[in-house]
């Protein structure tokens, strides 16, 4: 559980540091920390940094992160690959300004075709190959994740032969619309190694991510509460 420090934002304490919610903190690109158009330092401990040697796809420097241009192709490697098993539960945190809504927002992907991303303004999607090519579209309201507007969001998967989803926008959970979702019960494995698109080829994000972190575990609902209150409270929202 995270440390709570005795400052106070509004009504709500603000967590003291991500790395107390858990050992299993694989990546955090931490907002205005270590963040170059060339590389963004990894504050997780695991040197697992994001990096980009060609100029002509390194995104600009912007609101503390990295502001990501899709005409220019603009993606990160990370120096390994973080792997979730099958039925494994893991964690993203991610505050952004989305520039494009459509269904080519990679936030995350591997060379594998799997992938992680938004997928309209209300859907968000999970490309997975382990143990088969299946993925998890989940949907939600009109407009949940706007263009132009800076928000927070946290997904969160729980370990087991069938996965519970949930997703937080803001600290607040958004309501599944179980009617028009698919894989919602999906528990396949997956691997992670490139930040803004699909493999560097394609489905790149357009939009400044201002803070990342990924866990390999399923948050605890006082994690994810505290997660969102240390975020929140960072970035104002």
């Amino acid at each position: 559980m995270l440390g709570l420090s005795s400052s106070v934002l509004g009504s709500s304490y603000i967590s003291m540091d991500l790395k107390d919610a858990t050992t299993d903190l694989e990546l955090w690109l931490k907002n205005d920390t270590g963040v170059t158009a060339a590389k963004w330092d990894d504050s997780s401990g695991n040197d697992n940094h994001a990096t980009q040697s060609g100029e002509s796809n390194q995104a600009a420097v912007s609101g503390g992160g990295l502001d990501f241009e899709r005409d220019n192709s603009d993606h990160y490697d990370l120096a390994s690959s973080i792997a979730i098993a099958d039925q494994g539960g893991f964690c993203l945190a991610i505050v952004v300004t989305l520039e494009t809504a459509d269904s080519d927002n990679s936030i995350f992907s591997d060379t594998a075709d799997e992938l992680i991303k938004f997928a309209a303004t209300n859907k968000f999607k999970l490309n997975m190959n382990n143990p088969s090519n299946e993925s998890a579209v989940l949907q939600y309201a009109s407009n949940s994740f706007p263009v132009s507007q800076k928000f927070l969001l946290l997904f969160n998967r729980s370990a087991g032969a069938t996965a519970r989803y949930t997703l937080f926008k803001n600290g607040t959970e958004l309501t599944l619309d179980t009617d028009n979702s698919t894989g919602t019960e999906n528990s396949n494995g997956f691997d992670i190694d490139t930040l803004g698109s699909k493999t560097g080829a394609s489905d790149f994000f357009d939009g400044i991510m201002h803070e990342v972190a990924f866990w390999s575990k399923g948050l605890n609902a006082q994690e994810i509460a505290d997660g969102n209150s240390y975020l929140q409270g960072i970035h104002g929202l």
